[in-house]
């Protein structure tokens, strides 16, 4: 269910908003009300609602010191502000913060509705293409376990999957809570301790795992492990010895 906080200064007007949503059949709930901008802003940032109905004239920040903050913070949320201003300067201020809509008081039923509606559905296209986004980076994680000899990197997946980098990076971080080219140097750096065990020259375990600088394979291995390949290796073999 998508969260829906009304904010207005008058409870007959919050009261009302509660009645004509047709909040059920659009799969949406009312999951708080406030009476001034600051309790709203910090309803916003504690309960994280998906759409806010905002009035713009509200005790202790009004609509737009609330429209500016968010916007600062880059808190990207569907705003529909309901005012009884018919003037295009509050229609403007509030457009430019990149109001989801603007409606009139007293609010029209079916207007009303249909706003809802159309804005559950670009949130609903939002989500589904986040979940196409999160099964990209599980195709880019088998791909980095498979591939990992090769030259890979956070720009190549970046141009095949014809994404942005950094929207790539973020989505990846989300899911796997460590980025791209964190992940190929760990793979990485995994399979070489195991090479390194099986009696592979260092310089030839960097080229096997994808490092064709051993110096480079040898500082990134000990920042890793805490210890260079050589260090690893005769501490195995000690551990050997011992047993």
């Amino acid at each position: 269910m998508l969260k829906v906080l009304i904010a207005d200064d008058e409870f007959i007007v919050r009261r009302a908003i509660r009645r004509i949503g047709e909040w059920e059949q659009l799969g949406m709930e009312v999951c708080g009300e406030t009476s001034d901008g600051y309790a709203m802003l910090t309803f916003i940032l504690e309960q994280k609602p998906d759409i806010v109905i905002l009035d713009m004239r509200m005790p202790g920040m009004s609509g737009e010191d609330i429209l500016e903050e968010l916007k600062k913070r880059d808190i990207k949320i569907k705003i529909i502000v309901v005012s009884g201003f018919d003037s295009f300067s509050y229609v403007r201020k509030a457009l430019r913060y990149g109001v989801a809509d603007y409606i009139l008081k007293p609010v029209d039923r079916t207007e009303f509705n249909d706003i809802l509606k159309k804005i559950g559905q670009e949130l609903l296209r939002g989500t589904e293409k986040e979940k196409g986004d999160m099964d990209i980076c599980g195709l880019i994680k088998a791909d980095i376990e498979k591939n990992y000899p090769e030259e890979l990197s956070l720009a190549r997946f970046a141009e095949n999957y014809y994404m942005n980098k950094d929207v790539l990076s973020r989505l990846y971080k989300k899911k796997y809570g460590t980025g791209i080219t964190e992940y190929i140097n760990q793979v990485r750096l995994e399979q070489a301790k195991l090479l390194l065990l099986w009696g592979y020259q260092i310089g030839k375990v960097s080229e096997m795992v994808g490092y064709h600088d051993v110096n480079y394979f040898s500082r990134i291995f000990k920042k890793k492990f805490g210890m260079s390949p050589s260090e690893y290796i005769r501490s195995e073999q000690e551990k050997d010895s011992s047993q």
